[in-house]
């Protein structure tokens, strides 16, 4: 089974290295983890692991950044990627910025720093079985698509032969 991408975005190398140390103990086995010091660096990190054809399934940003800040990154990130789960992570962000990136960006969660190294874990966790949920069931959705427009050729087939 090919290892899913965890991205994080963060400005400051030391939160950076912190969030990928932890995310690399609990998730590490199963996913990539890979980080960016920029939002602009992660838009084009984004594209690189799909364009090798792999799946982001988790990004996390920071949302006080130089350039882009974390709810433009994820709202850009959610028009390329609106299935993948997306956290934002901040010690300073207002609740306008939180308000935009629920709305624009598809924020599935807030987490305040600092953060609680389990509690992150056990929503990590919670938010990458439930987006292994929603392709499972898209992918079961997609083949009773094709199977009911194979019945219904089935069906006009059998029609034609009563006439």
């Amino acid at each position: 089974m090919e290892k899913g991408y965890l991205v994080c975005v963060d400005d400051e190398p030391s939160v950076l290295e912190t969030l990928r140390e932890q995310l690399q103990e609990s998730f590490g086995d199963t996913h990539e983890i890979e980080i960016a010091n920029s939002a602009e660096e992660g838009l084009q990190l984004i594209e690189e692991i799909r364009g090798s054809g792999a799946i982001v399934e988790v990004v996390v940003t920071d949302q006080v950044m130089p350039g882009m800040k974390g709810d433009e990154f994820l709202e850009e990130v959610h028009r390329r990627l609106p299935d993948s789960i997306k956290i934002l992570l901040t010690g300073q962000a207002g609740l306008d910025n939180a308000i935009h990136a629920v709305n624009y960006g598809g924020l599935n969660r807030y987490v305040e720093k600092p953060w609680n190294k389990e509690n992150l874990r056990r929503d990590v966790a919670e938010l990458i079985a439930r987006f292994k949920e929603n392709i499972d069931n898209q992918r079961m959705l997609n083949n009773l698509e094709k199977r009911v427009h194979e019945l219904e050729a089935d069906l006009d087939r059998l029609r034609g032969a009563d006439e």
